[in-house]
């Protein structure tokens, strides 16, 4: 294994076993892969089953699982793993057991935002990081199909509550735990609700205000290292990533074309 990462109780991994494939094994954990090389087939349970490039599996707690390998010559079989305890899940659920029922599911933008996550964890952001971690695992949880039935009743007051929250301090970033408790929800169940009313999850959104307004600041002139300072960045440089990242151009750069 390399690069394996904590997030938020669980592990993201990337995968390079000596033999090219796995032998037969199981985990305490789900566990959500997608290859970076190579392809494989799979032998879970009594089943098996080709797994390509643009597809993610799913396999549930004590699965037995395991795999042969076909790969390019020259080059090695590499997968990106995450390992997600039981009790992540059932937080999604209001506490109802989840067993998937699809193993394989093909999804471009699933694939893509796992992806993401490793590329993104060495000095990303890991508050955002989590958050788009959860929204996979939701997404999942309506793709793969679960034996369990989850709260999806929003709470359009509470939400609106969060909103004005956000909305009323730009100047540092929110604590989703801190929210979700004033708001009497459970931290999954806030997100879940949250981005189905929105579109994305508070952190997120909360991001996007502090840039759109560092945006506004720097039309007026404000120097680059007080809005970063003022909308709460830990520096000038974490501004500037995320500041490029949003609107594909440099702060400093910004403020000279628009005053």
């Amino acid at each position: 294994m390399q690069q394996v990462r904590d997030v938020n109780g669980t592990q993201l991994a990337v995968v390079r076993p000596a033999s090219g494939g796995f032998p037969r094994h199981s985990h305490d954990e789900y566990v959500i892969s997608t290859n970076l090389c190579g392809r494989e087939t799979v032998r879970l349970d009594r089943a098996s089953f080709d797994v390509d490039l643009d597809e993610v599996t799913v396999y549930n707690p004590g699965q037995v699982q395991s795999c042969t390998t076909r790969t390019p010559d020259g080059t090695a079989f590499t997968c990106v793993s995450w390992y997600v305890p039981p009790a992540a899940l059932t937080a999604l659920t209001g506490g109802a057991l989840v067993d998937f029922q699809r193993p394989v599911v093909r999804s471009a933008p699933l694939r893509a935002e796992l992806l993401r996550a490793v590329r993104d964890l060495p000095g990303g952001d890991p508050a955002l990081i989590e958050e788009r971690l959860t929204l996979l695992l939701l997404r999942l949880l309506d793709l793969a199909g679960t034996g369990g039935s989850g709260e999806d009743t929003l709470d359009d007051a509470r939400i609106t509550s969060v909103l004005d929250r956000l909305r009323a301090d730009l100047s540092i970033p929110p604590s989703v735990a801190g929210l979700a408790e004033d708001a009497g929800m459970s931290r999954e169940h806030l997100i879940r609700s949250f981005t189905r009313a929105t579109g994305c999850p508070p952190y997120a959104w909360h991001l996007q205000a502090r840039l759109a307004e560092g945006r506004r600041r720097l039309r007026c002139g404000e120097p680059v290292a007080d809005v970063a300072h003022a909308l709460g960045f830990a520096d000038q440089a974490h501004f500037h990533r995320h500041f490029t990242a949003a609107y594909a151009v440099t702060p400093g750069r910004y403020r000279r074309i628009n005053i």
